[in-house]
């Protein structure tokens, strides 16, 4: 009997699914990180036990990660549904979930002898599965989006309040989000719909739509004052100057949809992970792309990309077969 879809994290798949529920084993798919400043990692998971999905997250320091092993991975954090993203608000010792109930958390580490994690608020507003967060103010203002294809911005020092709630921003899933740099107000994001939108937190609708793509962006980021990197469905990775936004600029083409991308400002090097175990870097110049490194560096689809904070040549990758990798990148 074929699995029902609903019993399916959404940003999993299928197939993914089949291969493992046939086992009553649990096991771990890493699908973000990201590096605060003093080195601490977030790490956040879905796990599959026989036929029941949950999730949760793991904090480490950065001298730890090499004894980070899939085979004993231990949450500080654990969840009863699954998460696709999170981020650090702050400090190390806070950070925020998504969660695929639609809920976005904020959990803080106590200062017991056990410095346990504990939940601080919980708030389910997503008619969807919450997918995507990202940091306008780190003192106050966060945006997420999801499933439902609305789009939230939070003040989470006032009772994590809904100050503006774009309710259908797309009319698909939202995958993804990118702030502006240097800026607290202005924000663009990308949908399975194939539209890009620019936002203003100070505004009830969209600034304009930058651009129709022809099929669904899974992927962006806003790498310049008015430049936009994306990647899509097709396995494009593509160029926007928002000067001249009806024409994108295609950089390259890979062989599966482009799941995300890591800019690093102070090397100019992209990393790129698509629907497969390949990581690629590449430098940018203007409008072309350099290819720096590329390998097999997972054994299953790699999920989350990280530059670290105090090590400019360093990349930090996750993936679904439970790796936490560091790579030096060098020219």
């Amino acid at each position: 009997m074929e699995p029902s879809n609903r019993l399916i994290p959404p940003h999993l798949n299928a197939e993914t699914y089949r291969m493992e529920t046939s086992g009553t084993y649990t096991h771990a798919y890493l699908d973000f990180v990201r590096v605060h400043k003093d080195g601490h990692i977030l790490v956040g998971c879905s796990e599959l036990t026989g036929r029941y999905w949950n999730g949760g997250a793991c904090i480490l320091p950065n001298d730890q990660e090499s004894d980070f092993q899939k085979t004993n991975f231990k949450r500080d954090i654990n969840l009863a549904s699954t998460t696709a993203d999170g981020c650090f608000s702050g400090s190390s010792d806070k950070v925020i979930l998504c969660e695929d109930t639609g809920a976005i958390s904020i959990w803080s580490k106590s200062e017991d002898a056990w410095s346990t994690w504990k939940e601080d608020l919980s708030v389910a507003e997503h008619d969807g599965p919450a997918l995507v967060i990202e940091c306008l103010d780190s003192d106050r203002l966060y945006v997420s989006a999801g499933g439902d294809g609305n789009v939230k911005v939070w003040d989470i020092r006032d009772n994590m309040i809904c100050l503006r709630n774009y309710n259908s921003a797309h009319s698909m899933q939202v995958n993804t989000i990118g702030v502006k740099p240097m800026s607290q107000k202005h924000f663009v994001t990308g949908s399975l719909d194939g539209f890009i939108s620019v936002w203003d937190e100070h505004t009830n609708k969209p600034v304009y739509d930058v651009i129709e793509n022809n099929c669904g962006v899974r992927c962006l980021l806003w790498i310049e004052e008015n430049k936009l990197l994306f990647g899509d469905e097709s396995g494009q990775l593509s160029l926007i100057d928002l000067r001249d936004s009806k024409n994108a600029i295609k950089l390259h083409e890979f062989p599966a949809p482009v799941h995300r991308i890591a800019f690093n400002p102070r090397s100019s090097n992209i990393a790129v992970c698509c629907d497969n175990q390949i990581l690629s870097v590449f430098h940018i110049d203007g409008e072309k792309l350099n290819l720096v490194y590329e390998r097999k560096a997972h054994q299953d689809c790699i999920r989350g990309l990280a530059w670290d904070e105090s090590e400019p040549n360093v990349l930090h990758t996750v993936g679904w077969d439970g790796e936490l990798k560091k790579h030096i990148i060098n020219e």
